[in-house]
């Protein structure tokens, strides 16, 4: 069973995605329901930590990606027995190199 960590960028992410979605839904209920359902997805890698894929847009790059929600990418790299959430992001927001470091100096 693997461990599942959460990295500050990554929780940042999860905080500013929700509380965008409740301004445009006036909904806090429709946003907490989504952060959870990104949190229950995450916590599946403690038991399937291969579940994701690569990232297209960069298949060498060590991370790979779970899609939620059909439009958000749970971003993660998995080092021995811990999954490390990386950055959660919609998917129109495409990765490149410049992306990747950040996300590599994020860790």
């Amino acid at each position: 069973m693997a461990m599942v960590t959460w990295s500050d960028h990554a929780l940042q992410r999860m905080r500013e995605q929700t509380r965008y979605i409740a301004e445009q839904s006036c909904s806090t209920e429709i946003a907490w329901k989504w952060a959870n359902e990104i949190f229950d997805e995450a916590e599946q890698l403690a038991d399937f930590p291969n579940m994701g894929h690569p990232i297209p847009e960069v298949p060498e790059a060590p991370y790979l990606e779970i899609i939620v929600r059909k439009n958000f990418r749970l971003i993660y790299r998995q080092k021995s027995d811990v999954c490390y959430i990386v950055t959660v992001r919609r998917c129109s927001m495409l990765l490149d190199d410049t992306i990747i470091k950040e996300l590599d100096s994020a860790e």
